[in-house]
């Protein structure tokens, strides 16, 4: 794919070293660069880079949260992150440029106790963000850009002033940046592969217990049409009503990260609904429970009050900064009023 630099986070920690250094195989004079993994697996690895450009020496650096560890199965070890950070920063440089594979509270916490870092880019925190009147720390710019993959930060720097001229966030789409063919196919391998995993997972976990339905207090909206068909007709003109086709063309269907959210009740929300495309498939797509509440009491006592639960919070479940940058609660609300 073209990259210059890796810097291993979480999931790296998971895989360990043997499968960092095959990345080798697969991108010619790459380096992979992490300045506080500790001990003998080290060996592959460079704590930093020295990248010259118009004579300035940019120092490229990552460093590992210590809380991460735990995930290294492989027997990698991490080092004191502040303690690294500072003895890298002693080399002679123009800008240091620190990739940190921490929580935004976390890198937050670092920065405040460390001098001399331009750039600080989260490797790990989802969102999107280029620059902030309020993430500039100790003279650093917190900047992050993880964002599936839809957005590529852009920045233009002053050396003199040590400030950035220009930044902005360029939109990846298939219009403007073509897929590299052998990168899509082994995307599609991937998601083939993937897709039949989570089945057999899920018919794993339906064979080894007696129970094939899961009782729920989330009735579906065949049984919501029955009192409100004007209500539910309105409701199937609305994306909410196709959310699990999504999945199904992408052959997502199964995914458990992508269901919480084509789905309705999702337990992975904290709610007593969705459990599975197996156990409750009336739930399936984004009904009228999932904003309204579980209807089975409103079924047995219409009179008890129902169904005002609707609010920004409800909303922002699923429509976060990072699937969904741009959402307005109160234009956003217009699109599904009934």
């Amino acid at each position: 794919m073209g990259a210059d630099i890796f810097t291993p986070g979480a999931q790296e920690l998971i895989y360990g070293r043997k499968m960092m250094l095959s990345l080798k195989d697969h991108t010619g004079n790459s380096t992979i660069i992490c300045g506080n993994l500790d001990g003998k697996p080290v060996l592959g690895f460079q704590t930093h880079k020295i990248v010259t450009v118009s004579g300035k020496k940019i120092l490229i650096t990552s460093i590992i949260d210590k809380k991460l560890e735990r995930k290294a199965i492989h027997g990698l070890k991490v080092k004191d992150p502040l303690a690294s950070l500072n003895q890298i920063l002693e080399i002679p440089h123009d800008l240091a440029i620190v990739v940190l594979h921490f929580s935004d509270k976390r890198a937050h916490e670092l920065l405040s106790k460390t001098q001399g870092i331009d750039i600080a880019i989260l490797g790990t925190q989802r969102g999107t963000m280029i620059k902030d009147k309020d993430k500039i720390i100790n003279g650093c710019l917190l900047v992050k850009n993880n964002n599936h993959g839809k957005t590529m930060g852009y920045l233009d720097w002053n050396f003199v002033a040590k400030t950035p001229i220009t930044d902005k966030l360029l939109q990846i789409n298939k219009d403007t940046y073509p897929a590299d063919k052998k990168v899509a196919a082994l995307v599609d391998k991937h998601e083939t592969w993937l897709r039949a995993h989570y089945i057999k997972l899920e018919k794993g976990k339906t064979e080894s217990s007696d129970v094939t339905t899961v009782v729920t207090p989330y009735v579906g909206n065949t049984k919501c049409a029955t009192c409100h068909p004007k209500v539910t007709a309105a409701w199937k003109k609305t994306r909410h009503a196709n959310a699990f086709a999504t999945l199904e063309k992408k052959c997502k269907e199964y995914c458990p990260d992508c269901l919480p959210c084509h789905s309705t009740g999702n337990f992975a929300h904290g709610k007593k609904g969705f459990s599975s495309p197996l156990t409750t498939p009336h739930l399936f797509n984004v009904q009228c429970e999932e904003c309204h509440g579980a209807a089975q009491e409103h079924i047995n006592n219409p009179d008890l009050p129902y169904g005002d639960t609707i609010n920004a919070g409800v909303c922002i479940l699923c429509h976060t900064t990072n699937t969904d940058p741009d959402f307005s609660y109160l234009e956003k609300k217009k699109l599904i009023s009934h």
